[in-house]
């Protein structure tokens, strides 16, 4: 082959390629565009856990359905590793963190949160049988938390956390089944998990109050630093949804009555 008629060839083929990469590119950042990257831990009944089915339901899952619907999104539902959710926000493999995630003051600072819209007490659980009855008698017992979550690091800052030895696990639902056949001796969680699970599974649970430890004052949504525009969409979205009632539906759904509401700024 004339050798002036291969570069012209191969040039040819260069820029087909370029072209194809490009339309692709271009395709999937439109495509990305019109997504909502959900990550969440799917093992956190009633927020966001899979059934019978295996699919993933939830308070929440309805929740940014319905945000999903109204803004024209296709919502998609990432599990992720709880105890690296930072790194997964950051690194742009998802959009937001949508699964019960608490407010407090130190995540505030490496991620933007949106207004709080539920709000819920932490207590510790233990089994029926149980004569512990309140939180100094937990001193010296073994206490279960999950890995990441704002309950760990509110119990290990605190008074009680230097006199228990506190049992990370990977989700609150492994640490109510050790709690169920004696390896630990209470779980430490949100007021709103542990009545539903107490309510829906007709679990043998007591509960008793935790007091100056608990720095979480509501459930909101994580996006990446700085991103107010998706923030701002998603609550604009959750405020026109509670003017049309579709929030309450919700609400009653999971919740038995209407707790979630976006809280003034």
């Amino acid at each position: 082959m004339n050798k002036k008629i291969f570069i012209v060839l191969l040039i040819s083929i260069i820029v087909f390629c370029v072209g194809v990469i490009t339309l692709t590119t271009i395709k999937q950042e439109d495509t990305r565009k019109n997504q909502l990257i959900i990550g969440l831990d799917d093992s956190f009944p009633p927020y966001g856990y899979r059934d019978e089915n295996n699919e993933i339901v939830g308070l929440d899952i309805d929740l940014a359905k319905a945000v999903g619907e109204k803004l024209g999104m296709e919502v998609k539902f990432q599990p992720i590793s709880w105890a690296s959710k930072e790194q997964e926000l950051n690194s742009g493999n998802i959009d937001c963190i949508w699964n019960g995630f608490a407010y407090n003051a130190e995540r505030e600072k490496i991620m933007t949160l949106s207004r709080k819209y539920l709000k819920g007490e932490m207590y510790f659980m233990l089994k029926g049988d149980n004569k512990i009855s309140s939180q100094e008698e937990l001193v010296g017992k073994k206490i279960g938390v999950q890995s990441g979550s704002v309950q760990e690091a509110d119990l290990e800052n605190s008074q009680l956390g230097k006199q228990v030895e506190i049992i990370p696990y990977s989700d609150f639902l492994t640490a109510c089944m050790d709690l169920e056949i004696g390896g630990i001796d209470a779980v430490y969680s949100s007021s709103i998990y542990g009545n539903y699970i107490i309510e829906s599974k007709n679990k043998d649970y007591k509960t008793i109050p935790s007091y100056n430890i608990s720095t979480a004052s509501g459930s909101v949504i994580a996006f990446k630093l700085g991103n107010e525009e998706l923030k701002e969409k998603i609550e604009n979205a959750m405020l026109e949804l509670e003017k049309e009632g579709k929030i309450d539906e919700i609400s009653i759904k999971w919740l038995g009555e209407p707790m979630v509401k976006l809280q003034e700024e």
